[in-house]
């Protein structure tokens, strides 16, 4: 018999315990469903080799400093907003150029 909260027991598929020899206490080994992941945003490295992109982001960021230098922030604040900053503008480009490119191949099928 193992106790456990009914919020964890949905989560585990399975529950053996485990022969022990030498203690009075035997080992439980528990099976958890899986769980699925949380799909974390990542950068596409294949943007970082294009001049658009390079010349695009360090507009943005020389923009993003000269307007959140003057201000009294700290360090790590403005380290943890500009690292959000860059994210948005990657992802502002990513999304133009993928409808560019969603766009080019619509109209190269519609041609054939």
């Amino acid at each position: 018999m193992v106790w456990m909260s009914r919020g964890i027991n949905t989560d585990i598929k399975e529950v053996d315990i485990e022969p022990s020899l030498w203690a009075n206490h035997n080992p439980i080994k528990y099976s958890w469903r899986g769980c699925k992941k949380i799909a974390r945003w990542t950068i596409q490295h294949v943007i970082l080799k294009e001049k658009e992109f390079k010349s695009r982001m360090e507009k943005e960021l020389g923009l993003f400093l000269s307007e959140n230098r003057e201000q009294k922030t700290s360090i790590r604040n403005l380290w943890d907003t500009a690292k959000a900053y860059m994210r948005g503008v990657a992802i502002v480009y990513m999304v133009k150029k993928n409808k560019e490119k969603k766009y080019q191949q619509k109209k190269l099928e519609e041609h054939r």
